[in-house]
C-alpha cells in the first residue's frame, strides 16, 4: 500500500473562544500518528503551544491546506489576511452560527481521516473588488470582500439616501438606513438578517439589500456580475455621511462627490469542506427547516 502523500497544513486558531486549545490538541495528537501530516502555526496560535509560528501571508504560501478554528469572523480574517491565495481554507466553527465552516469543533474527528487522506471538496468563492474613489481624486483599493460590502447610516435619526448605478443604468436612490452589496457567501450573512435572499455559494451573481428602506417596494435586487456596480451618498443638508464595512471591517465614511465601484475580485476563494457536504443539508441544519406544516 503506497504511503499517503504530504500534507502541509497551517494551523490558525482564534485563541479567544472558549475550546480553542482542545481543537489544537486534536489536531496535534492525530498529525502524530500521521507522519505524511506536518502541522505548522500562524504565530498566536504557536505561542498557545510554545512553538515558532508565522504570519497569515507566509503561512499560506508555506502551506498545502489553511485550517481555522473559530466563527466565521476568523475564516474573513484569514481570507482577508492571504487573498490572492489559492491556498484552500477549512473552517471549524468555534462560534455560534457557522455558515462558512465545515465542521463544528465538536465533530473535528470526522475531518482528520479525510485531512489525512487530502480528501476535501473545494468550493471556489466569488469575492468583491472595490475601488473607493475619494473626494480628493485618491483611490483606495480593496482587493477582496468575500462576504459583503455594507453602507450604513451613522445618525439613528435620520435615513440615508444611495444611489446605486449597474453599469450604465440606475437602478434606484435607496432611502433607507444602508445598503449591503453581497455575494452569494455572504447571502446567508448580513444581508440575509436584513431580509435579503438565500443564494447559492456556487452562483454567479451579487445582491443588493437596503436596510430597512423608506419605501416598502425597495426589494433585495439580485444582479449579473458582467457590469460594475454604483455606489454613491446623495447629498442631504443635516444627514452625515455612512460608514462604510468591508467583511465587518471598518472602511470610513462615503462622504458626497465619492463613490464605490464593485466588481467580482479577480480570483475566487478557495473553501474546503468534507466531500460529501451539502450546502442545502447545512441551510435545513442551521436554520431549523423542518418542511413540516405550521
Amino acid at each position: 500500500m503506497a504511503a499517503a502523500k504530504k500534507l502541509i497544513v497551517g494551523v490558525v486558531v482564534n485563541c479567544t473562544k472558549p475550546g480553542a486549545r482542545e481543537v489544537l490538541n486534536q489536531l496535534i495528537e492525530f498529525s502524530q500518528g500521521h507522519p505524511n501530516l506536518q502541522l505548522r502555526y500562524e504565530k498566536r496560535t504557536g505561542a498557545l503551544i510554545r512553538q515558532p509560528g508565522l504570519s497569515e501571508a507566509e503561512l499560506a504560501k508555506k502551506s498545502d491546506l489553511l485550517l481555522v478554528a473559530g466563527g466565521d469572523g476568523s475564516l474573513l480574517d484569514v481570507v482577508d489576511s492571504v487573498f490572492p491565495s489559492q491556498v484552500p481554507i477549512l473552517g471549524v466553527n468555534i462560534g455560534s452560527l457557522g455558515f462558512l465552516t465545515a465542521v463544528a469543533e465538536t465533530e473535528v474527528e470526522k475531518i482528520l481521516p479525510y485531512l489525512a487522506e487530502n480528501d476535501l471538496r473545494l468550493s471556489p468563492r466569488l469575492a468583491l473588488e472595490i475601488l473607493f474613489h475619494h473626494a480628493n481624486g485618491k483611490t483606495h483599493l480593496i482587493p477582496c470582500a468575500l462576504n459583503d460590502v455594507a453602507v450604513s447610516r451613522t445618525n439613528v435619526s435620520r435615513l440615508v439616501r444611495i444611489r446605486v448605478e449597474v453599469g450604465d443604468y440606475l437602478v434606484t436612490e435607496y432611502v433607507c438606513d444602508g445598503l449591503i452589496i453581497a455575494t452569494p457567501t455572504g447571502s446567508t450573512a448580513y444581508s440575509l438578517a436584513a431580509g435579503g435572499p438565500i443564494v447559492s455559494p456556487d452562483a454567479s451573481s451579487i445582491l443588493l439589500t437596503p436596510i430597512c428602506p423608506h419605501t416598502l417596494t425597495n426589494r433585495a435586487l439580485v444582479v449579473g456580475t458582467a457590469q460594475t456596480i454604483r455606489v454613491r451618498v446623495v447629498r442631504q443638508p443635516g444627514v452625515p455621511p455612512p460608514t462604510v464595512q468591508f467583511d465587518g471591517r471598518p472602511g470610513g465614511v462615503l462622504r458626497t462627490h465619492e463613490w464605490l465601484e464593485i466588481k467580482p475580485a479577480k480570483t475566487k476563494v478557495q473553501l474546503a469542506y468534507l466531500p460529501h457536504s451539502d450546502f442545502y443539508r447545512v441551510l435545513r441544519q442551521k436554520l431549523k427547516w423542518s418542511g413540516a406544516s405550521v
